[in-house]
C-alpha cells in the first residue's frame, strides 16, 4: 500500500513523485516509456540542444569577423548525436533523482481501475496492482495530427520524428504556425531546407501580443520561409510529394517538398484511463480539476497536459507542486497568468500575462512601454539588434497586466517580468532596480521607463 503513486514519469509526473517522497509519503511512479516524457526526449530538450547547434552554425556562416565561413557545413550526425547524449544524460539524472528519494518506479502501461487502485501492465512483472491513498494522473500529451494525414515517419512526420533528421531536405512543407511551427521552421531554414509554412489561422502564434508576430513575421520573411496563412490543407500526397491547400482565396495550391512536418498542436493522452473516463468529469477532451488539481473522484489528482491549457512543462511542475502541497494539508493555489510562455524560433520570444489585446478585451484601462533591441548597446554588441520589449500596464495602478520579449535571450529575460508580476510588483519595479550595463536585461528597464514616458535610450 502506497501514500501516493503518480502515473507519468515526465516534468510533471517525476517533480510531483519526488515532493511527495521529500514529504515522507510513500511514493510509486509508473512510466510506460523513458522517464522525463515527451520533454526530455522527445519535446523541449531535444529542440534546445539542435537549435542551439544550429544558431551556431548560421552565426558562424553570416559573420562578418571569421575568414573561411563559406566553407562551413553543419553535421547532423554529429547533432543528433549530441543531442541524444544530453537526452540519455538527463534521464538519468532524473532516475537517480527518482532512486535517491526512494521512488520506487515501475516501467509499464498504467490502468487505472477505480480511485486508489492502478494495474500496471508490461513492468518489472507481467501484471500488478498498485494501492494508494492519493494518485496523481499526470499522462501527458501526444501529437494531435488531422484524421487525414498519414504520418509515416518519413515523408510525413511529426516531431517525434523530426528532431532526428541526419540530412537536409531541399523543401519542407510546416503545416500549422504555432510555437512547435516555429521552432521546427527555424531549424530547417538554417541547415539550409526552403521552407513553407501553411496554417488555417490568419495569424501566426496565436495567443501572442499582434506587436510580437509582427516581429516574427517579418524575421520569418527576412529567412525566405514562405507564409500561407488562411490556409486549409486538402492532401498530403506521399506519392507524389506534394501538399494540395486552398489558400485565403479559395484557390487551390500546390507544394512540392522533400519533407511534410505536422505541428497542428497536442492532444491529452487517455490510454489506461477508459476504465474509469465515464466517471471522469471532463472538459472538452481533457480532465476537469480545480484549484488544487483535484479531479471529481475522490483521492485522484491529474496534472499537466491532460488537463489542459498551457501545454508546458514548467507548468506541469508547478501544477504538481500543487497538488502534493494539497495531500498534504496546504491551500497553495497557481496563478495560471503569471506562468511564463517560450519560443525558440528565428529569434526568441518571452512572454508572461496578457497581450495588450487580451487585456483591453477584458476590460482594463492600459497603457504599454515598448523599447527596440537595437537601441540595446548589449545587443549591438553581440551582433543582434532585431526585436522588441512591449510591457502592457494598468494606466492608473501600474500594475503589470503582461510582458512580451522578442529577441536575443528573451526566454531568459522574462523569468524577471514573471518573478515580478507573482510579487504583485508594478512596471515601475522593474526600472527602479538598477541593471547591470552592458546587458539585455537594460531593454526591459528601458521599456518599463518608456510605460512612464522616461525612457532614456528609446530612439524613433
Amino acid at each position: 500500500m502506497y501514500d501516493l503513486v503518480v502515473v507519468g514519469g515526465g516534468p510533471g509526473g517525476y517533480v510531483a513523485a519526488i515532493r511527495g517522497a521529500q514529504a515522507g509519503l510513500k511514493t510509486a511512479l509508473v512510466e510506460k516509456e523513458a522517464l522525463g516524457g515527451t520533454c526530455l526526449n522527445k519535446g523541449c530538450i531535444p529542440t534546445k540542444c539542435l537549435v542551439h547547434d544550429v544558431n551556431l552554425y548560421d552565426q558562424s556562416r553570416k559573420s562578418r569577423v571569421l575568414s573561411g565561413r563559406e566553407h562551413l557545413q553543419i553535421d547532423l550526425d554529429a547533432a543528433v548525436n549530441r543531442k541524444r547524449q544530453v537526452v540519455d544524460r538527463l534521464v538519468g539524472g532524473v532516475a537517480s533523482l527518482l532512486k535517491k528519494q526512494r521512488v520506487e518506479v515501475f516501467k509499464g502501461t498504467a490502468k487505472l481501475i477505480e480511485p486508489g487502485r492502478i494495474r500496471v501492465d508490461g513492468g518489472q512483472e507481467s501484471s500488478r496492482t498498485l494501492e494508494a491513498s492519493w494518485l496523481i494522473l499526470a499522462t501527458g500529451s501526444r501529437p494531435s495530427v488531422p484524421g487525414f494525414i498519414d504520418v509515416d515517419g518519413y515523408f510525413v512526420q511529426t516531431t517525434d520524428q523530426a528532431l532526428e533528421a541526419t540530412k537536409v531536405p531541399r523543401q519542407v512543407v510546416i503545416i500549422g504556425a504555432g510555437v512547435i511551427g516555429m521552432e521546427m521552421a527555424g531549424i530547417y531554414s538554417r541547415i539550409g531546407a526552403g521552407v513553407s509554412i501553411v496554417e488555417m489561422l490568419p495569424d501566426i502564434l496565436p495567443g501572442e501580443d499582434r506587436d510580437i508576430r509582427k516581429v516574427m513575421t517579418r524575421e520569418l520573411k527576412k529567412a525566405k520561409i514562405r507564409l500561407h496563412l488562411g490556409a486549409t490543407v486538402r492532401e498530403v500526397n506521399g506519392q507524389h510529394r506534394e501538399v494540395r491547400f486552398q489558400d485565403n482565396k479559395g484557390e487551390e495550391q500546390v507544394l512540392a517538398c522533400d519533407l511534410v512536418i505536422v505541428a497542428t498542436g497536442r492532444s491529452p493522452v487517455m490510454t489506461g484511463l477508459e476504465a474509469v473516463e465515464p466517471g471522469l468529469d471532463m472538459e472538452g477532451p481533457f480532465i476537469r480539476v480545480d484549484a488544487f488539481q483535484r479531479s471529481n473522484l475522490p483521492g485522484v489528482y491529474a496534472i499537466g497536459d491532460v488537463v489542459g491549457g498551457m501545454m508546458l512543462a514548467h507548468k506541469a511542475s508547478a501544477e504538481a507542486e500543487v497538488a502534493v502541497d494539497h495531500i498534504l494539508g496546504k491551500k497553495k493555489r497557481l496563478n495560471h497568468r503569471n506562468i511564463p510562455r517560450c519560443v525558440w524560433g528565428l529569434t526568441e520570444i518571452g512572454a508572461v500575462g496578457l497581450s495588450e489585446e487580451e487585456a483591453i478585451e477584458a476590460g482594463y484601462v492600459v497603457k504599454t512601454g515598448t523599447f527596440p533591441v537595437k537601441a540595446s548597446g548589449a545587443a549591438q554588441a553581440m551582433d543582434s539588434p532585431q526585436g522588441m520589449v512591449k510591457i502592457v500596464g494598468q494606466r492608473e495602478t501600474g500594475e503589470i497586466l503582461g510582458v512580451h520579449i522578442i529577441g536575443p535571450r528573451a526566454t531568459d529575460l522574462i523569468a524577471e517580468a514573471a518573478t515580478t508580476m507573482s510579487m504583485e510588483g508594478a512596471v515601475e519595479d522593474l526600472y527602479e532596480t538598477v541593471k547591470p550595463h552592458p546587458t539585455l536585461s537594460e531593454a526591459v528597464m528601458e521599456a518599463a521607463m518608456d510605460w512612464n514616458t522616461r525612457a532614456i535610450h528609446k530612439t524613433g
